[in-house]
């Protein structure tokens, strides 16, 4: 080692274990100004003081020496060779490898991903410009062609027309309706059918049924006539009528001359008499009434001009036994062969129906039978 590069190392070392000259020269037994007179260069170090200075500092000076005296004097094929001598610094060689490997990984990559890039807008660019190229109307029949070839309209059916995405098919004079996939929604059995917003109507002579457009059946064609209104269709058949709901079930069977939805019930009438119902099919009152009217959760009803009263649930309060009936203030004024009596909207009897007369005053019912006349406090 020049004497200059041991100056210079000797106070780089020595500030970098926090010493100053005299800590060293005191404890390498060394005088202060050798010290000096080493770090400016001015003396040239014998071997063994730069031994002593080397164990003192924990730096083996004569191996900085050595190392950088090969470092000089090696070409890049022995650093190369060195590298992969896992004899020494092993741990430190692998180090430096595995970082070699995954920066080389790295830019290989980089340089992929940017090449598929750069191909990537010509092959999108080829592809535009191949769907320029082709005709809407031309594929579009191209698509039905090739439907036409999967299902055989020719050999199926005597006629066929498509129409959208139906086709709507003819066999022995009888109309059907097939999906372009092939699919049949409406088999060839009806004298017409048509197609409506969410619904297909079939036709059989004077009888007509409804499909929807998955070609299920929600009412089979037998039926004269139906109506859709909401989620309710009402149907008749041989001057019956009742009501069936969108998903097929029969809610009202076709037993009734006319029915009216009233209030959330269904009115149902068959000649002169009348009965309720719910709009789940389920009988209120049986229609066996002659009249009745809905005020509130009650019913009055009548049955041979006899009166009664029954209750939304269907059960009877009073029954219909009443010449006259008439409800006021929660009260119900009865009369039966011209006797009269009062009862309330529970059904139970406060005055019995055996009086001539009976007013009402206040709080009290001022009654007269055979002749005398009382007070009953009601």
């Amino acid at each position: 080692m020049e004497t200059l590069d041991f100056g210079k190392q000797l106070i780089k070392i020595r500030k970098a274990r926090g010493l100053t000259q005299t800590d060293v020269a005191e404890k390498c037994n060394i005088t202060t100004r050798t010290i000096q007179r080493i770090e400016s260069g001015n003396v040239k170090p014998r071997s063994s003081t730069i031994k002593i200075i080397s164990k003192t500092l924990g730096v083996d000076f004569f191996e900085t020496e050595n190392q950088n005296s090969k470092l000089k004097s090696h070409t890049i094929l022995w650093y190369v060779k060195d590298l992969f001598n896992f004899k020494t610094n092993a741990m430190k060689k692998i180090s430096i490898l595995s970082t070699s490997i995954l920066i080389l990984t790295f830019i290989c990559i980089n340089i992929f991903s940017i090449d598929a890039q750069s191909k990537t807008p010509k092959k999108e660019e080829e592809t535009v410009l191949k769907s320029q190229d082709k005709n809407p109307k031309k594929e579009q029949n191209t698509k039905l062609e090739n439907q036409h070839r999967k299902v055989n309209y020719t050999k199926d059916f005597d006629e066929f027309k498509i129409e959208g995405n139906y086709v709507f098919v003819t066999k022995n004079n009888k109309h059907g309706l097939v999906t372009l996939g092939g699919k049949i929604l409406v088999p060839c059995e009806y004298d017409r059918f048509e197609v409506g917003e969410g619904f297909i109507v079939t036709l059989n002579g004077n009888k007509k049924g409804l499909m929807n457009l998955d070609g299920e059946t929600i009412i089979p064609c037998e039926y004269n006539r139906f109506e859709i209104e909401g989620s309710f269709i009402f149907v008749s058949k041989y001057n019956k009528y009742g009501i069936i709901n969108l998903d097929g079930k029969t809610i009202i069977p076709c037993i009734y001359d006319k029915f009216e939805i009233e209030e959330g019930f269904v009115v149902t009438l068959n000649g002169n008499k009348k009965g309720l119902m719910n709009l789940d099919g389920e009988t209120i009152i049986p229609c066996e009434y002659h009249r009745f009217e809905i005020e509130g959760s009650f019913v009055f009803v009548s049955k041979y001009n006899k009166h009664g009263l029954m209750n939304l649930d269907g059960k009877t309060i009073i029954p219909c036994e009443y010449d006259k009936f008439k409800v006021e203030n929660n009260l119900v004024f009865v009369s039966k062969h011209n006797k009269h009596g009062l009862m309330n909207l529970d059904g139970k009897t406060i005055i019995p129906c055996e009086y001539d007369t009976m007013t009402i005053e206040g709080s009290f019912a001022i009654i007269t039978k055979n002749g005398k006349t009382k007070s009953i406090q009601i």
